[in-house]
């Protein structure tokens, strides 16, 4: 298989694993079992996650390699953190001789693996991964191997960057619903203010941001009691900002009559 092709099989199964998933924990330990296969059988991979300096193992096919990438998080040191650091891919082609992390061949020993890889990949300005490989077998991949290997690292860092992207423009949109739901109230609060005092808008928030002040409470949720304490209602957002699972709910629980003056 060529190059071409081996990177469009990957970019399908990555995508297809993205659709069969419901969060990226879920879809990094799907890739980490489909890569054994895909990179070559008698492959065990783990996935080694870094965001602003800390590393963490974020998924692995099996306990074993999961037990290899912990002892470099513990140690400090070991092939995927090395990798990570320069940048560089990285292959151990007998265990049982490698002198530069003691405390990973030891555990990598014990675990059975004679040989190991690191595939490091940047994700985003904060974000790294190193996809990791461990086999029972010294010397385990050729060239043809690890350029598989490459390419899937490749892939599987595009995937995730994608869905860093779609996952933070999600916290965009909620922050924004928020924001946009918590104007609503404040504003109905304004207009009790401004019908109770006969004061402008400006006027009616100074009012309302000193009681927020005063109380060391936030501003919304000053305006929520206001409009609860004056009409017997709890605030509710308007429809287009509310959670969709509660807004029915919370029109229910709004009387039909007008409370009594």
């Amino acid at each position: 298989m060529d190059r071409l092709a081996e990177r469009a099989e990957a970019i399908i199964e990555l995508q297809e694993l993205v659709l069969a998933t419901a969060s990226v924990e879920e879809f990094t330990t799907a890739v980490a079992r489909a890569a054994e296969h895909h990179i070559a059988d008698g492959s065990h991979v783990g996935i080694t996650l870094r965001r602003r300096g800390h590393s963490t193992g974020v998924a692995s096919s099996d306990e074993r390699a999961a037990r290899c990438d912990e002892v470099e998080y513990t140690a400090g040191e070991g092939p995927c953190l090395a990798a990570i650091e320069t940048g560089e891919r990285i292959v151990v082609h007998e265990i049982t001789t490698e002198q530069r992390w003691p405390a990973w061949r030891e555990v990598a020993e014990e675990a059975g693996f004679r040989s190991a890889a690191a595939l490091p990949r940047k994700v985003a300005d904060d974000v790294a991964i190193a996809l990791n490989l461990y086999s029972e077998a010294p010397a385990a991949w050729d060239a043809e191997a690890l350029a598989r290997a490459e390419t899937y690292a490749d892939e599987l860092a595009r995937t995730l960057r994608l869905l860093l992207r779609s996952a933070a423009q999600a916290q965009v949109n909620d922050d924004l619903k928020a924001a946009l739901a918590s104007r609503a109230i404040i504003d109905q609060a304004m207009g009790v203010i401004m019908a109770q005092n006969r004061c402008s808008a400006d006027e009616a928030f100074q009012i309302l941001r000193g009681a927020s002040q005063n109380r060391n409470v936030k501003l919304r949720d000053v305006a929520a009691a206001l409009i609860e304490g004056i009409t017997g209602i709890p605030a509710v957002e308007p429809a287009e900002f509310a959670p969709r699972s509660t807004a029915p709910d919370a029109r229910r629980a709004q009387p039909t009559t007008s409370p009594p003056r």
